[in-house]
């Protein structure tokens, strides 16, 4: 039997960190209707060991966890989880590491459908409107010690092709090299108030009582803890210390939803612009419902982007 293998590629700050926490927590209802979420591969419940064993950076990430021999490693957990689904009779394998958000090398892709050979793929990614995705993944690295500025930062980084702020070469790469069946792209504004229930949908399969409640797995630092944070990081402080310190700070902040005043209007406008054609061209190929992917999202002059390739 020819196993569909469902990718949930991310992306970061869309309550990928929850879903994980969801789908390995409810592994039993989700065998019941065929579908595997395997526990090889896993940590935090996600399959993030699986994915940093291919990846070119994130393996550092789990050294202490990961053999010398990463390829082997991947090569038999792969071979583990396909051998326990068909014992299991399994048709659907879900796997799911934000690892895999970004633009990387086609040998990436190509040993990751080697390890699963003979089956037949479907990729799953959530997005945000990019301005927020962008402000958020700011603040996500200031909790693990990013110095600068959120303009020092933006500046630096939105450039590079492997960001992940190129949201339809993310997700179109997936789509080509695995020359998967279908994408899902998931609006997070739609899905937030509960990403275990909008992803079974996604996937058309109906594990028992799918109306759960969310859990804030991964917070970010609010806005108000942006300067105690810098603070800490520009310090002479042990990284033992600063880490300590970035907790603590976590520990102390209030919920706000003041994040967006990172953001000044021009650079509003220029994160639009620059991820303008990306968000067209993944409605056009992707979203099935005809809606606009990111409404009153129409900036000016706009640069062009081809669907032609690729690599």
């Amino acid at each position: 039997m020819s196993r569909r293998v469902v990718l949930h590629i991310g992306s970061t700050k869309t309550g990928s960190s929850a879903l994980q926490a969801m789908l390995f927590e409810r592994r039993a209802q989700l065998a019941e209707v065929g579908a595997h979420y395997s526990a090889h591969g896993v940590t935090a419940g996600a399959h993030h060991l699986l994915a940093a064993s291919i990846h070119p950076s994130a393996w550092r990430i789990h050294a202490n966890v990961l053999p010398e021999d990463r390829d082997a490693y991947f090569t038999d957990t792969s071979r583990a989880i396909l051998a326990d689904a068909a014992a299991a009779g399994h048709e659907t394998i879900v796997l799911s590491s934000e690892y895999f958000w970004g633009s990387f090398p086609a040998q990436l892709y190509k040993r990751f459908r080697a390890g699963f050979e003979d089956c037949r793929f479907e990729v799953v990614a959530y997005v945000r409107r990019p301005e927020e995705w962008v402000v958020s993944s700011y603040l996500q690295a200031l909790k693990y010690g990013e110095a600068r500025t959120f303009g020092e930062w933006f500046d630096n980084w939105k450039g590079r092709w492997a960001s992940g702020i190129h949201y339809f070469r993310v997700i179109n790469r997936w789509n080509y090299f695995l020359d998967a069946e279908r994408v899902h792209v998931i609006r997070y504004a739609d899905a937030k108030a509960n990403v275990y229930k909008a992803f079974c949908e996604a996937l058309e399969v109906a594990p028992a009582n799918t109306d759960v409640p969310g859990k804030m797995v991964n917070p970010s630092p609010s806005y108000e803890s942006v300067e105690k944070m810098l603070v800490v990081n520009r310090s002479d402080l042990p990284d033992a210390e600063k880490a300590e310190q970035r907790r603590l700070i976590m520990r102390g902040q209030k919920p706000s939803d003041r994040s967006g005043e990172l953001l000044g209007e021009e650079m509003r406008q220029e994160i639009l612009k620059l991820t303008h054609a990306s968000g067209r061209l993944l409605e056009k190929m992707f979203v099935q419902d005809g809606e606009p992917l990111f409404p009153a999202y129409d900036p000016p002059s706009a640069p062009r982007l081809s669907v032609a390739d690729p690599a």
